[in-house]
């Protein structure tokens, strides 16, 4: 099979998206430390963002500045459409683990993939198989035990939690379908650089109203963590999922995003000392397998051989 084949595409995308997956799971880590350097959660949900965007923006218009071009109504389809749907998750995701630790917002995050899975086919034409859908039954079912198995840590929902863990599993929802429409249309690179850009801007404007002026750090080691947070978990991880999305349907690279809270349980135990109990290590096993079936069980349809070979 060679490169450029629909086979070898939708696994490059795959791989793309369990990647980026890898990425986001020290996002909690990496939250948690910093909130505790005394950086609040709304400068996090701006800084964050706009460190991604400013590498992107470099690396991007360095290496290959003719990816940028887009048209008039790409750029506002991209930096507004896409800038809310990343610029609500950001935020929803920070307040979320502020207000409600890690492994709520995990539990609540992972809505996601039963929204995109829902949603897929009547916005996008790609409805899921029987297979798919139980398929990801088994694998949200183990983001959910893994998240109860965690020890020393209380799943609480709190209503401030709550309300911000729905938002943010309901916008990475939103912006894993936009990225799916997107992609195919204006290609990865100008759809993670000005989705980015847009959510910078827009948290920019909205934070200050919201909670008052953004506190900007002023410890270097802070700028330090807060500069591989931004490249590690905006810059690469959301490069990989857009170009993954413009190789796979919505639902799958959804679900295959699931190893994330695998990644964040195993560095949670390591880094936090909140290991796992049975039930937690027997979610992380569905979560596995429901992700290897999800990709060992795809077939290519013509979307995907499309997306492949444009």
């Amino acid at each position: 099979m060679n490169a450029g084949s629909p086979g070898a595409g939708r696994w490059i995308g795959y791989a793309e998206a369990v990647a980026a997956a890898c990425l986001w799971g020290s996002s909690g880590i990496f939250a948690v430390y910093l909130f505790r350097m005394g950086v609040p959660p709304e400068s996090l949900a701006l800084l964050r963002p706009l460190v991604g965007a400013v590498l992107l923006l470099a690396v991007s218009g360095v290496a290959r500045p003719k990816s940028l071009r887009v048209d008039g109504s790409g750029l506002v389809i991209l930096t507004v459409g896409g800038g809310m749907a990343v610029g609500l998750f950001q935020l929803a995701y920070q307040l979320s683990t502020d207000a409600v630790g890690v492994p709520t917002t995990v539990a609540l995050l992972y809505l996601a993939p039963a929204i995109v899975l829902a949603a897929s086919g009547p916005l996008l034409g790609e409805w899921p198989t029987r297979t798919r859908a139980g398929l990801a039954a088994i694998t949200l079912l183990g983001v959910w035990l893994s998240v109860a198995g965690a020890e020393d840590v209380t799943t609480s929902f709190g209503a401030a939690g709550l309300t911000w863990g729905v938002i943010a599993g309901c916008s990475y929802a939103a912006y894993t379908l936009f990225g799916r429409y997107a992609v195919p249309r204006f290609g990865a690179i100008p759809t993670v650089v000005y989705s980015t850009l847009g959510a910078t801007a827009l948290l920019a404007i909205a934070l200050p109203v919201i909670s008052g002026p953004v506190e900007i750090p002023t410890s270097t080691a802070v700028w330090g963590l807060i500069f591989v947070f931004g490249a590690l978990t905006i810059a690469l991880a959301q490069f990989l999922f857009f170009d993954a999305l413009g190789r796979v349907e919505a639902s799958r690279a959804s679900l295959a995003t699931a190893v994330e809270p695998v990644v964040a349980a195993v560095l949670a135990t390591c880094m936090l000392g909140q290991g796992l109990r049975p039930i937690g290590w027997l979610g992380i096993a569905l979560v596995v397998g429901g992700v290897v079936g999800v990709g060992v069980t795809a077939t290519v349809d013509p979307t995907e051989a499309e997306a492949t070979e444009s």
